[in-house]
């Protein structure tokens, strides 16, 4: 791991001081009790014009024990945990719990509901990444390589190096102990430029990797940003009306994720999701399919179990346009009288895996010649989003249509519409879906028609 070292903790050492947790729980008077044991090393390298401005390691142990008594619970947190300070936050967690309200719901799953094996989905990069020299070289020629690909290209925000590693124990105290370890890297830029009106734009580009060997290099990261900020000079506005609109890969990744915000149980159950009655019925375009898979190998979502110890598996939650299940964790399976689909999160709450929207077999580049005329979303800013009733507006940065062709950059660009209305005249899905971009990702959409209006 890039100067943050190669050693991990110790299992055995971890499992028994989860262990001990545990039973100081049960000592204090709890009913059932479950814990997350965390440690982790990071490492970041920071430049801006060549020259080093954030250079960080940094390493953390962090135990999380949640306490059920009498249908009550509590959480607390202990950074750098010892063995002696395990009663005392144990005492201290259930007398928080103590004066919580009550839930039937509040227990742990029954114990042939956690996951029964762990997969193997090789999220550790073994060689433990380069050494801290690289990467601080890495992120500065990335840097370089953005911003001599054109003279207008004269000032950087910075470009980065990141890695990090780490080990997970969960475990619970009617039986589940899982164990999981995984790594991450990372390289970013955002060079700068000047249009001939004087005026500033950045843009920027990053990919990230479960393994150093699956990282981007500086030569094409650096090329794709100082693509995508130079497209942004001299800047129009754009018509107001209403045009087809393509959303570049990034940008559907935000209505994908918008979406899958208003899947999951803990929304659906407090009927804050405009989706909350539509199970079984179209929800979107059937060119839509929105399938969530924890298990890719190498996924940056990936996980062998969700965070309660629940299994997961592939699940296509709208297929072909079709809503055929909620995202679930234990609390809210349980309201809505459904099986837990494994995205939950320890403490309360969902969560995606690896989210994406499937591919179509339309190029962009093919997309692009069949519009006559619409705008291609590259940025969004600010704007919102409102899960109870769909309701989306976003000021966004593009790039203009006409006849086909890419005419201008545009910029002050407010969309707006309604997330059902929106999903459901979904006309042309990319083939260009990249994993490398995140954890939640998608293909060039097109939308049929959106209001579209300059500020």
């Amino acid at each position: 791991m890039s100067g943050a070292g190669t050693h991990g903790a110790s299992e055995q050492a971890l499992r028994e001081l989860g262990a001990r947790a545990l039973a100081a729980a049960r000592a204090a008077g709890a009913d059932e009790a479950d814990l997350r044991l965390a440690v982790g090393r990071e490492f970041t390298a920071l430049v801006r014009l060549g020259e080093i401005e954030v250079l960080k390691q940094a390493a953390s142990r962090t135990l999380e024990l949640r306490v059920f008594k009498d249908r009550r619970q509590a959480l607390l947190a202990l950074c750098e945990p010892a063995p002696a300070a395990l009663p005392a936050l144990a005492a201290e967690a259930v007398a928080l719990a103590a004066s919580c309200a009550p839930d039937p719901l509040h227990r742990l799953p029954e114990p042939a509901a956690y996951a029964q094996s762990s997969p193997a989905l090789d999220l550790r990069d073994a060689s433990g990444g380069p050494p801290t020299a690289t990467g601080i070289a890495l992120a500065r020629e990335l840097e370089a390589v953005a911003m001599a690909a054109d003279p207008r290209i004269d000032n950087s925000q910075g470009a980065g190096f990141a890695s990090g590693e780490g080990e997970l124990l969960y475990m619970a105290s009617n039986g589940f102990a899982g164990w999981t370890t995984s790594s991450q890297f990372s390289l970013s830029v955002m060079p700068v430029a000047t249009d001939s009106a004087g005026e500033r734009v950045t843009d920027g580009w990053a990919k990230r990797s479960r393994h150093f060997s699956d990282l981007d290099g500086p030569a094409g990261l650096g090329a794709e940003a100082a693509r995508r900020v130079l497209r942004r000079l001299d800047a129009r506005s754009a018509p107001t009306g209403r045009f087809p609109v393509l959303f570049e890969p990034r940008m559907a990744a935000r209505l994908v994720g918008m979406l899958f915000r208003c899947l999951a149980g803990d929304l659906v159950w407090r009927r804050r999701s405009y989706l909350a009655e539509r199970l079984g019925t179209a929800v979107a375009s059937p060119l839509v399919t929105l399938i969530d898979e924890p298990h890719r190998s190498r996924g940056l979502g990936s996980r062998p179990w969700d965070g309660e110890g629940l299994p997961g598996a592939r699940l296509a939650l709208v297929e072909a346009g079709l809503l055929r299940h909620f995202a679930t964790d234990l609390e809210s399976a349980r309201r809505l009288a459904q099986p837990a689909t494994g995205h939950g999160v320890w403490g309360g709450g969902v969560a995606a895996s690896n989210l994406y929207l499937a591919p179509g077999a339309t190029s962009p580049a093919a997309m692009l010649a069949s519009t006559p005329r619409g705008l291609i979303v590259t940025g969004m800013l600010g704007g919102g989003f409102q899960s109870a009733s769909g309701h989306w507006s976003q000021g966004c940065t593009g790039l203009w249509i006409e006849g086909g062709e890419i005419a201008y950059p545009v910029r002050e660009v407010a969309v707006a519409g309604n997330l059902d209305e929106i999903l459901g005249a979904v006309d042309a899905v990319g083939d260009d879906l990249d994993f490398s971009l995140g954890a939640v990702v998608a293909p060039t959409l097109r939308v049929a028609e959106l209001t579209v209006g300059s500020r």
